[in-house]
């Protein structure tokens, strides 16, 4: 018999089968909802504090009400919690989606939110650097809007869903995004860094680029290890052809190695040290908050 498997609906935990949303919810109508995606070790999340912090900043930005979240160390024990429910002794994913509650039209009737916690296996125990390299492409079909929404992981996606079926059609694994000014700003679900001449660069903030957590601990981490990092306004095809190397970066999987992207092929060298440097992170960042 299969093990039951569970989720957390406002601190209510319920089995995964459980019907929770209703037509009337404000995250399927409208889009009105923001999410994290957080990879947990040893059943405890990493990087929360920051993972937390984010949500709050799109929260205030979208005028929910703050003070109707969980503070962050109940959020973190309900994951915890959760993944010890549901078995799992290895590395997770952890989603944790804030939706606006009911009532209103596109005018909100109360501000107040609700929260879905969602845990599931992953294949790896620490980051694991792909064996394979990436083979990418750009979406030029769209492009994404510069403004205070784009840092954020909101339920308005459609963009991304369609340079994912655009990667699916053309065999690819990753895509690259533009902005809307027509610079290349990050990937599928992923930051962009690039390697010239032993300097690292990757998008401002200000591109229109996620705002994210990897993104933070890997220019924190290349610059304790006396590597020169810039940041700038987004990059063009001709300059990622110029590059040594090309690698991507989310919460979950650490950082992924770009292999190929139109005819160029790059090298894996800086990633491989970055991949270690992570896991040296994660696993000093796990004692910390053990012992704290």
């Amino acid at each position: 018999m299969q093990q039951p498997f569970y989720i957390v609906l406002n601190g209510h935990r319920l089995l995964n089968d459980t019907p929770v949303l209703r037509s009337e919810n404000r995250a399927f109508r409208y889009g009105d909802a923001l999410f994290e995606t957080i990879r947990c070790m040893h059943q405890r999340p990493l990087w929360f504090t920051d993972h937390y912090q984010r949500l709050l900043n799109g929260m205030s930005l979208l005028k929910m009400d703050v003070k109707s979240l969980p503070p962050a160390g109940i959020l973190a024990a309900e994951i915890s919690t959760l993944i010890q429910k549901n078995r799992l002794f290895g590395d997770v994913r952890a989603r944790l989606t804030i939706f606006r509650e009911e009532g209103g039209l596109y005018t909100p009737a109360g501000n107040k939110v609700n929260y879905l916690i969602e845990v599931s296996p992953l294949t790896s125990n620490g980051y694991e650097l792909n064996n394979k390299g990436l083979l990418i492409d750009v979406y030029t079909s769209e492009q994404k809007p510069i403004n205070h929404f784009s840092h954020y992981k909101t339920a308005n996606a459609l963009l991304f869903v369609m340079a994912g079926l655009f990667k699916k059609e053309q065999g690819k694994d990753d895509v690259l995004i533009l902005n809307s000014h027509h610079h290349i700003i990050e990937g599928l679900a992923s930051n962009l860094f690039w390697v010239i001449n032993q300097e690292v660069f990757t998008p401002l903030r200000s591109t229109g680029c996620v705002d994210g957590i990897m993104r933070k601990q890997i220019i924190r981490l290349l610059r304790e290890n006396h590597l020169r990092v810039h940041e700038v306004s987004g990059t063009d095809l001709n300059t990622l052809l110029q590059a040594e190397e090309v690698f991507l970066s989310n919460a979950i999987q650490g950082i992924q190695w770009v292999v190929g992207l139109k005819q160029k092929r790059y090298f894996c060298k800086l990633s491989k040290d970055i991949c270690r440097w992570l896991n040296e992170d994660a696993a000093n960042y796990m004692q910390d908050s053990q012992e704290s």
